[in-house]
């Protein structure tokens, strides 16, 4: 939605937010992402963790494969 109304990105997305733009479906999998660095995350408290969009979507550029 926000998207289609130009409306600004945030800079931190929720994991299920993050894990869909992912497009996983194992909390194991964002985790192993997380720790070894290859997404960036933010915990402002213990149960709660924020991932980094910009980083999301360097990582899926970084996996992007190139058309013939």
């Amino acid at each position: 939605m926000k998207e289609k109304h130009k409306l600004p990105q945030e800079k931190w997305v929720s994991q299920e937010r993050a894990m869909e733009l992912l497009n996983i479906k194992s909390r194991t999998t964002i985790q192993k992402l997380r720790d070894t660095g290859a997404i960036s995350y933010s915990q402002p408290q213990k149960k709660i963790i924020l991932y980094d969009y910009d980083s999301i979507m360097a990582y899926l550029e970084s996996h992007r494969k190139s058309t013939f």
